[in-house]
């Protein structure tokens, strides 16, 4: 395949330059890599990096080196290299590495960091490999990694959401939004000291999440088809004004803009909310199980608006534009994206299946709590998908906080759409 046959729009080239400095990228130093791996392959071994944020984690690395072995197995002349930082560091390394040219051969990241990437001519186009594999997926998952109809990453590992909620302070978890109030309402009253519900409003992506899932419930969105802005329509501005009233006219949360939502867990935990939002790794998070005496709990369906609707979370691998073996990168990524190999990712990972036909697999239904996000895969929508994903977030959780604050939602997101607009954020990046 001829490297970078498909190219993105010059015209957003500047975005993605101007996302580089901002984010403080300087490039400089020497390559880490096996110098086998430069130049093309004449049947010698072959050396390719592999980038995974968070693989030294507990419970992570093990999964990882593991499949990496069973593909070193079935391809002894190519040898993968695992690399890794914390999440937190994550894009701002990856943004370092390509502007200096020395990116990884395959790499796993935020599916909302594909736009940008792909921006930055950093990504292989996968169109002459993946053409079948995409159709594996969920829709949402492949409209996610596909830009300008070019198919720019895998998808890796998703999530849906569902609600947490006390079984000894809650009898049957709430089913609509006004349910919801009137649910945390109930707690408030019956018990002093707890919040009935608890959201995120903190400068976070989990901010923008967690107002996207009322969005789609209120069936709303960031942007249309076409790519042009929509969150100054009636659906998204009603939307925003509900969330926001949990805290300003219900006061059933405590106040959001002093938590994200990686922070509700430990909320629950305590005592301190009856309910939250959040995917699987939450019980992790919480450190409790389900029929445990302190706040026993279960899950359920995210209450209905207008329709039923969660947002999907996911995370996709994508092969670096600058590799010098993009046939071995795409091999890697062949190998572990395949059916079997999805599944005990999955399964290792504690993660909702990702592939359609992975989630029929009766290992992902025998426990009552992780079914249900099984069960919520049908009604999830794709994450908004700006041109850059860091100065859209920060612009979204802007205005959630200056309406949490006691601002006109609709003024809020007004501004909003205008930074956007004049960031070059939009899909389209015009």
């Amino acid at each position: 395949m001829k490297r970078g046959a498909v190219r993105m729009k010059k015209s957003w080239l500047p975005i993605a330059l101007s996302s580089m400095f901002v984010l403080g990228a300087c490039g400089g130093g020497e390559a880490d890599g096996d110098t086998s791996a430069s130049g093309e392959n004449d049947g010698e071994d072959v050396s390719i990096r592999y980038f995974h944020p968070g693989a030294d984690q507990p419970g992570t690395r093990d999964g990882i080196e593991e499949m990496i072995e069973r593909f070193e197995e079935e391809n002894p002349n190519i040898n993968v290299e695992l690399e890794t930082v914390g999440w937190g560091d994550a894009y701002q390394k990856l943004v370092t590495d390509i502007s200096s040219g020395q990116a990884p051969d395959v790499f796993f990241g935020g599916t909302r960091w594909v736009p940008a990437f792909a921006l930055m001519d950093a990504l292989l186009p996968l169109d002459d490999y993946a053409s079948d594999r995409i159709g594996l997926y969920h829709e949402p998952l492949q409209r996610n990694v596909t830009i300008n109809d070019s198919i720019y990453a895998i998808p890796r590992a998703f999530s849906t959401r569902t609600l947490i909620y006390r079984t000894d302070l809650i009898d049957e978890p709430p089913t609509t939004w006004d349910e919801l109030i009137e649910t945390a309402q109930t707690v408030q009253e019956e018990n002093e000291g707890i919040y009935g519900l608890g959201i995120s409003g903190a400068s976070h992506i989990s901010t923008v999440e967690q107002l996207m899932n009322y969005v789609y419930q209120n069936e709303g969105a960031v942007f249309n088809e076409d790519g042009d802005i929509t969150l100054t329509e009636p659906e998204f501005v009603e939307a925003l004004e509900f969330y926001a009233d949990l805290y300003r006219e219900h006061g059933v949360v405590p106040n959001p803009l002093e938590y994200n939502r990686e922070e509700l867990p430990t909320l629950f935990a305590q005592g301190r909310i009856a309910m939250y939002v959040i995917g699987p790794w939450g019980r992790n998070m919480m450190g409790l199980e389900p029929d445990n005496e302190e706040a026993p709990y279960d899950n359920a369906p995210l209450p209905e608006g207008k329709q039923m609707a969660n947002i999907f979370g996911s995370d996709s691998i994508m092969i670096s534009n600058n590799t010098d073996h993009p046939d071995e990168a795409w091999e890697f990524l062949e190998f572990i994206s395949q059916p079997e190999e999805q599944k005990l990712y999955d399964l290792d990972q504690g993660l909702v299946p990702i592939q359609i036909d992975e989630a029929e697999e009766p290992e992902f239904h025998e426990d009552p709590f992780f079914a249900t996000y099984v069960e919520s895969i049908e009604f999830g929508h794709e994450a908004p998908k700006p041109a850059a994903w860091e100065p859209f977030q920060d612009i979204i959780s802007e205005a959630v906080q200056k309406t949490l604050n006691g601002s006109d939602a609709k003024e809020a997101l007004q501004e909003a759409a205008r930074k956007i607009e004049e960031q070059g954020l939009t899909p389209s990046g015009e």
